[in-house]
């Protein structure tokens, strides 16, 4: 058996598993550790594919950046949200301001991509930079789009710090 076939089928199981305990876990901890191990399923199904540099992206971004910031709404969360509560299947999937509005839209969104990805025309199209180098990329995110890249790293720093300071006036009023 194949190397490549034994890793996949454990990449395979290892994120499936965590991906459905995400979705199940009643504990927000455990859930954001097992969406941490899906992030990293998936940064493995890019080096099985030999995209060193999207499994790097996949690491660096999802696994850096955004659970850091899963790990602040965790802090910044009130305790009883933080135990997992248990809380019937009707309830998760309605919104407390909105209803069953956001399911429906979701359930519209994922009817609308099906039928995109139902068109037999989808294979006959290449992709719009196919043929862009690791260094062309680099370049163009530090030259060209270098002031967007800031400009978001700056406002993510503001809503952070301005999330900490909510919280902390919350904590001090009771």
């Amino acid at each position: 058996m194949n190397w490549q076939l034994i890793a996949f089928a454990f990449l395979t199981g290892a994120t499936l598993y965590s991906a459905f305990r995400v979705a199940t876990d009643r504990n927000i901890t455990h859930a954001a550790l097992y969406l941490a191990i899906t992030f990293l399923g998936v940064a493995g199904y890019f080096l099985l594919l030999g995209a060193e540099f999207l499994a790097a992206v996949q690491v660096l971004v999802y696994e850096g950046a955004v659970m850091t910031v899963m790990v602040f709404a965790i802090m910044l969360s009130e305790m009883r949200e933080v135990r997992g509560e248990k809380v019937s299947v009707g309830k998760l999937l309605r919104s407390r301001y909105w209803g069953p509005l956001p399911l429906l839209i979701g359930l519209g969104f994922f009817g609308a991509v099906m039928m995109v990805l139902r068109d037999p025309n989808l294979s006959n199209r290449q992709p719009a930079s196919a043929n862009a180098s690791l260094t062309e990329l680099a370049g163009a995110l530090l030259t060209t789009y270098i002031i967007p890249f800031e400009v978001v790293s700056v406002l993510l720093l503001a809503a952070m710090v301005g999330a900490i300071i909510i919280a902390k006036r919350g904590g001090e009023e009771s």
